[in-house]
């Protein structure tokens, strides 16, 4: 499927340019998406007119993307229980830390967030990336820390399992 683009594309190309993409990829994705059209010859004379206010919309993204990244912490730290071993019960996704930033006002999507690594399973520090624009990618550290369970002194659980624990059964005398 011959498409053209009407915004840069990672992997693929630039404003204004013919690609050919699976036909999947272009119906499903890019064209819905208003990143593409149909490689028509009425498309293509439109696309070259407008040429002009794509590349200022893209302009106007690329500064936007700009001033969002500025706002973005380098660092971010997220509270979870862990075996000791280091390991998670559970994960930090990739839409955890969408609200995790959201939490502090920083509007970022989901499909924003790349994890290379997949969900973080361990406890440390793990970088990840945000990718705002094609051309703007900012790097941040999530730093999962265990969450602390507080101890019980030994007397006290005692007296908890004594309180929780079976009373033996006794015979009466019918």
């Amino acid at each position: 499927m011959e498409l053209i683009l009407l915004e840069k594309i990672q992997n693929l190309g630039d404003l204004g340019d013919l690609v050919k993409v699976k036909a999947g990829y272009g119906r499903n994705y890019l064209v819905p998406q208003g990143k593409a059209v149909p490689a028509t010859a009425a498309a293509k004379d439109e696309v070259d007119k407008r040429r002009r206010e794509l590349a200022k919309l893209d302009t106007q993204r690329h500064d936007a993307a700009q001033a969002k990244a500025a706002l973005l912490p380098d660092k971010v730290s997220v509270t979870r229980r862990a075996g000791e071993a280091g390991r998670l019960f559970g994960s930090v996704s990739a839409v955890d830390i969408v609200e995790l930033l959201q939490a502090a006002e920083l509007a970022v999507q989901r499909a924003e967030i790349d994890m290379p690594m997949g969900p973080i399973k361990e406890l440390g520090e793990h970088q990840i990336n945000i990718i705002l624009h094609p051309e703007i990618q900012r790097p941040l550290t999530v730093v999962v820390v265990p969450e602390e369970v507080p101890e019980i002194a030994p007397s006290e659980a005692a007296e908890g399992l004594s309180a929780i624990a079976p009373q033996p059964v006794t015979e009466s005398g019918d």
